[in-house]
């Protein structure tokens, strides 16, 4: 077969004869090139092409889905920075001179929840008022509300918030137990001030209040002997006395010294276990009238107010208990 191959494609030029076209014929049978016209030299290949017709109902095969694989770009990472740290001593936490929580300066969402709380304590907690309250004075000033232990939950829990904010100031772990009446006064829908009273079988009396007036003739001469001003040549320095703002930490708010007491006790049947008024609404007669509210109430007959009580107080304490009865030697006991 290679050898008629050679001889098809072999140049009209060459002067080798064509070999006949018998013999190409009779060899090995095959008869494909025996049309073939070898005298002109010349040969043409006719193809020929028919045109198919139209397929009217083409099947069409469903679009294959090619699944990519998701490709996660990982999220910049941002560096914006929010604090400077230069050896500052509250860099992370600031403790609140006055609400005594302690906040993140520069975090907005710390700050705001500081600015929340803060308002709260000084303001008083926001209250709108129950449909069954027990309503037991009321005046243009605002109206006292006694809650019980066996109250609804709701008013128990409204309790448990003031217990909070009164905690930052008197300590926790102390303030009320299940005997104890809760007097909430409210005004302008908010609570600002409360007292805890429970029942109590028998007192001691303040000895003398020798040790308040030592320290208040004390003041008085040190007041005298430290001068006032300070001269240097014709420049005279004056010195302002300014009123001191009790806050949380003031160590004189919580004076715990030893209060003096008769050894006979006395009996008595209320006892004042904590008293307390937001900062913003003292100097306002708020515990005067929940004193007034707690004498009238607390037991079938009225109590005089040198027949109240107070648990062991701090400097504040005595010196409401004091203004109070109108006497230094008012009652105490120890609050369990």
């Amino acid at each position: 077969m290679q050898s008629k191959l050679n001889k098809f494609f072999k140049s009209s030029s060459d002067s080798t004869p064509p070999p006949p076209a018998a013999a190409v014929a009779a060899d090995d049978g095959d008869h494909d090139l025996a049309n073939w016209n070898w005298e002109n030299n010349q040969h043409h290949i006719i193809n020929t092409y028919t045109r198919t017709r139209r397929n009217p109902n083409p099947i069409t095969s469903p679009p294959t889905l090619i699944e990519k694989p998701i490709v996660v770009k990982n999220k910049k990472r941002s560096y914006a920075q929010f604090h400077l740290e230069l050896g500052q001593s509250d860099f992370l936490l600031r403790a609140c001179s006055t609400c005594g929580i302690e906040f993140t300066p520069g975090d907005v969402e710390d700050e705001k929840l500081h600015a929340q709380f803060h308002k709260r304590y000084t303001q008083g907690i926001q209250f709108r008022g129950w449909n069954n309250e027990r309503v037991v004075s009321s005046d243009k000033s605002g109206r006292v509300i006694l809650v019980l232990d066996n109250d609804p939950s709701s008013h128990r829990n409204k309790v448990q918030e003031v217990v909070k904010m009164m905690e930052i100031e008197i300590g926790s772990g102390w303030t009320a137990h299940q005997h104890c009446k809760v007097y909430l006064f409210v005004s302008l829908q908010r609570i600002v001030g409360c007292v805890f009273a429970e029942p109590i079988k028998e007192a001691f009396r303040v000895a003398s209040c020798s040790d308040d007036g030592h320290s208040a003739s004390a003041r008085k001469r040190e007041k005298k002997l430290r001068p006032t001003t300070l001269q240097f040549g014709n420049i005279v320095f004056q010195r302002e006395v300014g009123k001191r703002v009790v806050n949380v930490s003031d160590s004189e708010a919580m004076d715990s010294r030893a209060i003096s007491c008769e050894s006979q006790p006395v009996a008595a049947a209320c006892g004042i276990r904590a008293i307390w008024v937001t900062p913003s609404n003292r100097r306002k007669h708020i515990a005067s009238q929940l004193l007034d509210t707690v004498r009238k109430s607390f037991c079938v007959d009225e109590l005089e107010r040198a027949q109240l009580a107070f648990s062991l107080p701090t400097s504040v304490g005595k010196a409401l208990a004091s203004s109070y009865s109108g006497t230094g030697s008012f009652l105490v006991y120890k609050a369990v």
